[in-house]
């Protein structure tokens, strides 16, 4: 029977499918900025950096091209790049070129010296960072400790919703010398030397800020990266070029184009006719087509990516958890899975934490696909007549094709899906207020630890913040999250992490959909380029061969 109802999804889906060509990809995951990775085990790490399927090595006497422009696709512009903008995947990969932070992940996802070449911990609130001295902006500018106190600073005192120094004490900064930055948190936090590896916390010059102000700093940013920012054509592409005087070895190519399609359809048309070279969300029903191509590669890397339905608790209608696990017990999730992220491009989603991440609990009780059980939580809870609920999500021929399949298995137990498709700074909008009832979305554990992805997104203190979409409040959820942020000994803390997750299973604000992966589309003609979970990808050894 199983078989049957999968069998026919797909069916359905392929026309739906066929109705939506054209449309854009999936949104990019808003992630919180400061989740943060520490003390993982060596095997964590390495499933969680892990790529199933790797970029093309390079083949000895293979021949070096003179290529030097390397043109990259995404599916979408983003608002601003000034790094306390939205953290989404797009914005974060070019931030990453042109920006630095404090310390960086290591190939092991450890935090590792960047700007400052050595750090300690002088006691259980209280950090002290070195900086190196040999580094310039692109301006030519000497970085020096003022530029990031200045830096630091205006994450707490900044417009743009970034809770990147949420923990970090804005009073108890200091820069007793040009070379030396001292922070303090606002109690012990478990994860401060993930979160200064933040994108939200790249270092920027305090004069050029200070004279072109936030917005016009957002459309033409100056940092210490390995590129420095060139132009952008609004709907069309953002430039950036090498940057010859970095502080490290500087990068191959001269130039990066990151070319703005919101097309899927016209993404992978233009990666195999050879219009870009590499192209970033890639469908998954093109996985294959871009695999099988002489000319093209298929990159597939796992990270740490959950994609969800998310219930709005705070409306009345969902405040009623026997309403949630009703539509839970409503939703055929391996076929939403097979059909919208892929078989073999996601993974079955079993808890809120990723089977990446140390703490990752895979044996919870799932609320298998059962319309009988949900139609009689439904008549429990007040609904047996039926119900109609808004669904909000940013339109892409994705979550076309979910929003169908959640209309046709909703409507076997009496519950009325309307469809609210939505572009994506409405979106966003909308959803940091918490008009929605309920939204499709997904939430990236950038900096690979489970305790500080848990706090952001169940904790009430996040409640309508770019991580909580849930906008869950639970006192027994609070409580363990709590604890989870002052715990320096991993093993407890995955302790604490299997026993938030347990809690947070029971209350059922998610509807689980896929571990997604990256998917990634190449020209067989590049080397060097290598996938990692944070996004923050690092073009400098990048080139073509011939």
């Amino acid at each position: 029977m199983r078989r049957r109802i999968l069998s026919l999804t797909l069916a359905l889906c392929m026309g739906l499918s066929l109705a939506a060509c054209g449309g854009k990809t999936p949104p990019e995951t808003t992630a919180a900025s400061d989740q943060s990775l520490q003390e993982t085990t060596a095997e964590t790490k390495e499933a969680a950096a892990g790529v199933n399927k790797g970029p093309v090595a390079a083949s000895e006497g293979e021949q070096k091209s003179d290529r030097d422009t390397l043109i990259v696709a995404f599916d979408r512009e983003p608002a601003t790049l000034d790094p306390l903008g939205n953290n989404v995947v797009v914005k974060r990969m070019i931030d990453g070129s042109i920006f630095d932070t404090l310390l960086e992940f290591d190939e092991n996802l450890t935090p590792s010296p960047c700007l400052a070449e050595s750090w300690e911990q002088v006691d259980e609130r209280t950090w002290k960072f070195t900086l190196r001295k040999d580094v310039k902006f692109h301006n030519g500018d000497p970085l020096t400790s003022a530029d990031v106190l200045f830096s630091f600073k205006r994450v707490h005192d900044g417009t743009q919703g970034n809770n990147g120094a949420s923990q970090f004490d804005p009073e108890g900064y200091e820069t007793p010398d040009d070379y030396t930055f001292i922070l303090k948190t606002l109690e012990p936090w478990a994860f401060t030397e993930a979160q200064v590896c933040s994108e939200a916390l790249s270092i920027v010059p305090e004069k050029v800020v200070t004279d072109m102000g936030d917005d016009a700093f957002g459309r033409a940013p100056v940092g210490t990266g390995p590129y420095k920012f060139v132009s952008w054509t609004a709907g069309d592409n953002i430039t950036v070029e090498r940057n010859d005087d970095y502080w490290r070895e500087p990068s191959i190519l001269k130039t990066i184009k990151f070319r703005i399609i919101t097309e899927s359809a016209s993404r992978t048309i233009d990666l195999e006719s050879g219009g870009v070279d590499i192209t970033l969300g890639l469908p998954n029903t093109d996985a294959d087509r871009i695999d099988e191509n002489p000319d093209t590669q298929l990159i597939i890397s796992t990270g740490a990516t959950d994609r969800y339905i998310a219930f709005n608790c705070q409306k009345e209608v969902f405040k009623d958890k026997r309403v949630r696990q009703a539509l839970n017990y409503a939703t055929d999730k391996e076929a939403v899975r097979v059909v919208c992220y892929g078989e073999k491009t996601s993974d079955v989603m079993d808890s809120v934490v990723p089977n990446t991440l140390p703490g990752h609990i895979s044996d919870l009780p799932q609320y298998e696909y059962d319309i009988e059980k949900a139609k009689a939580l439904l008549t429990e809870a007040g609904y047996g007549d039926g119900l109609e609920v808004e669904f909000m999500y940013l339109a892409s021929s994705t979550n076309n094709m979910l929003a169908e399949l959640l209309q046709q298995m909703w409507g076997q137990v009496g519950v009325t899906l309307v469809l609210k498709p939505t572009e994506s700074g409405a979106l966003t909008s909308s959803l940091n207020k918490g008009e929605q009832e309920l939204c499709c979305a997904g939430t990236n554990f950038e900096i690979f630890e489970a305790g500080a992805g848990l706090y952001n997104m169940f904790h009430t203190e996040r409640m309508y913040s770019g991580s909580a979409r849930a906008n869950l409040s639970s006192p027994e959820v609070d409580e363990v999250l709590d604890e989870i942020v002052v715990t320096a000994d991993t093993d407890k803390r995955a302790e604490l992490v299997g026993e938030a997750q347990k809690l947070i299973h029971e209350e059922s604000p998610f509807i689980y959909l896929a571990f997604t992966k990256n998917i990634i589309g190449a020209s067989s003609k590049i080397r060097g380029f290598v996938p990692i979970p944070t996004a923050m990808y690092d073009f400098r050894s990048v080139y073509f061969v011939e």
